[in-house]
């Protein structure tokens, strides 16, 4: 199982204001770049606080990367899923009206079994966990299981670390462009605990590119 983080940020570290609303960073390049990225994975999945900034599928956009994907076996679509403890999503929201691309949500033990009928009504696969919160290592099982070989994680920072935390995430792709957030409770794209000194986790710079003001980062971890 490979697992991937994609994320565009500001120059100093931000990827959102402190209201956590949705903020576009990136140019239509880099738009372009996300589809060429997850167009190589199974499955995209992000955290409850990214989804209710953007509750849309995370989809691939591009005829000729669609055509690829297939050309791979793979499905139209990669999977879209969501992590949410207490499956306190929006309802009706375009993610949920999809019917096109298989959706997934992991929740934990103690989320509304209500809405869990309510989601799969709507033909999403609802995966409880047996614990408060679905763990890392359990979300990537259950993608495995499907047949999944790679995954690619969008946040948010929270959800970011909790993969990283434990050793789990084996490619960065980040994008920095060339604005200034600033703020201190401003979301960055890892968050969680932080790493412990001597015990910081590195990668190898495998790609760089500049396309007009953006760089394009790809990390490998050692």
């Amino acid at each position: 199982m490979r697992v991937s983080v994609n994320m565009a940020m500001s120059l100093d570290g931000k990827i959102a204001t402190k209201a956590r609303g949705p903020v576009k960073l990136g140019s239509a390049y880099d738009s372009r770049r996300m589809s060429e990225i997850r167009a190589l994975h199974d499955a995209v999945i992000n955290g409850s606080s990214t989804f209710r900034a953007y509750p849309y599928p995370l989809h691939v956009q591009g005829k000729d990367l669609l055509r690829e994907r297939r050309s791979r076996g793979q499905s139209a679509q990669p999977i879209s899923a969501v992590v949410s403890s207490g499956l306190l999503m929006p309802r009706k929201t375009p993610w949920e009206q999809e019917i096109n691309t298989e959706r997934w949500v992991f929740c934990g033990k103690m989320a509304s079994e209500a809405r869990q009928r309510s989601l799969e009504k709507s033909g999403v696969r609802v995966l409880r966990s047996r614990a408060a919160r679905p763990q890392p290592k359990e979300i990537l099982k259950a993608f495995e299981a499907a047949g999944a070989k790679r995954v690619l994680l969008e946040g948010g920072g929270e959800f970011n670390s909790s993969f990283l935390e434990r050793g789990l995430v084996d490619r960065i792709h980040l994008t920095v462009t060339p604005l200034l957030i600033g703020g201190k409770d401003s979301p960055t794209w890892c968050e969680g605990a932080g790493f412990m000194t001597g015990k910081f986790p590195r990668f190898r710079l495998a790609e760089f590119h500049q396309e007009g003001d953006e760089l394009y980062l790809t990390y490998e971890h050692l």
